[in-house]
């Protein structure tokens, strides 16, 4: 086959690099053994096109803005999308740089929709945020061929009497992680001298990722050992707001941000977590919950579609209500106490995150791309 495959995202760009950035390399890297693929990505800082894991990567847009960098991509994909010669294209659909391929061309256009921000636009862009809506009411009332990556998400967009092609195919994980060692530890409190700390991994996006209400549970917690290591990357306005919110609850001295982080530094990042906490306020799936679990280590994370389905509640971590940062609060003193609770929990998620390996992931991705072409032709 020879796919084209659309997505704003890349696991180089210091202002994104997200799990869906993540997916789309894993998968099309397996892919790429088999099939030609090239991938039209948003460009930015240092960015270069050409062949990398054999896949051709072309860098479209403004670099040196961030949002000058999304709003060029959106408008310059249409051009590009008759430039290659492609049997199917893949869209990796964002409502905040929206393309519509399968407006623009005859070829049959598979969508991956990760997760829906529905009136959540509104929370986090106020006005502006009824063109994030609209482009999602649009996408779901034209989009035809989707692939969701989590059940919660598949129920969110399944209508009455659907006759569009809906699969659910979930992310994959990283088998290295899976050396970590897992063994039990003994409870986070009687650890401290050993730098064991609380973990978030993921995309500096406050709003998104709830890191406004991490930053003030942890300042809740009247244990002043204990420590919070944030590891991830987005825009500089971004990062400056984590830090004011540090800041104001004089956190600086325990809370540190490491920026992004290499695959081998993830895996150590990882290990020496005492847990991993997510308290995201929209998620498609949640990859950084089967990291952690791949890792052995439990998670909380809010009670939200995608995480309600990377993490088992009561098994592989714990689920609480969201935009509650007493709640949260609460989860995180119950496992930085409850050794036992703290390491059933991540033991069963290293078995639960075995079911995850991006060659199964890559080989139902591939039948779906092929079904799709069938039908068509």
């Amino acid at each position: 086959m020879k796919i084209l495959h659309v997505i704003y995202d890349d696991i180089e760009n210091p202002w994104v690099g997200g799990g869906g950035a993540s997916r789309a390399l894993e998968i099309n890297r397996l892919l790429a053994k088999k099939h030609s693929i090239t991938m039209l990505t948003g460009n930015f800082p240092g960015a270069k096109s050409g062949r990398i894991n054999g896949i051709n990567f072309v860098r479209i847009g403004f670099e040196k803005h961030y949002f000058l960098s999304r709003l060029t991509f959106t408008l310059l994909i249409p051009f590009y999308l008759r430039k290659f010669d492609s049997e199917l294209v893949v869209n990796d659909f964002s409502v905040f740089s929206p393309v519509f391929c399968h407006w623009f061309i005859r070829k049959p256009v598979i969508h991956t929709f990760y997760h829906s921000i529905g009136r959540q636009a509104f929370k986090k862009f106020w006005i502006l945020g009824v063109f994030a809506f609209l482009f999602e009411k649009i996408f779901l009332a034209t989009a035809q061929n989707i692939i969701t990556i989590s059940p919660s998400v598949t129920q969110q967009i399944v209508r009455k009497n659907d006759k569009r092609r809906i699969e659910c195919i979930f992310t994959g994980v990283d088998s290295a992680l899976f050396d970590v060692d897992p063994a039990p530890k003994r409870s986070f409190v009687t650890k401290r001298d050993k730098g064991e700390y609380i973990a978030f991994l993921g995309r500096l996006d406050i709003y998104m990722k709830g890191l406004d209400v991490l930053i003030e549970s942890f300042h809740k917690l009247s244990d002043k050992a204990v420590t919070l290591k944030i590891a991830g990357s987005g825009p500089k306005k971004n990062r400056d707001k984590i830090e004011q919110l540090i800041n104001k609850y004089r956190l600086s001295s325990r809370v540190q941000l490491l920026g992004r982080i290499s695959d081998k530094e993830k895996k150590e990042f990882l290990q020496q977590a005492a847990f991993v906490v997510m308290p995201s306020r929209f998620e498609g799936w949640g990859i950084a919950a089967i990291e952690a679990a791949a890792c052995g280590r439990a998670v909380i994370g809010t009670n939200i579609p995608g995480l309600q389905d990377s993490v088992i509640a009561g098994k592989t971590g714990l689920l609480i209500e969201p935009n509650n940062p007493e709640v949260l609060a609460d989860a995180m003193r119950t496992l930085l106490h409850d050794e036992n609770l703290c390491t059933s929990l991540g033991m069963n998620a290293r078995s639960w995150a075995k079911s995850f390996t991006w060659d199964v992931i890559a080989e139902k991705q591939e039948a779906f791309y092929k079904e799709i072409l069938t039908r068509n032709n």
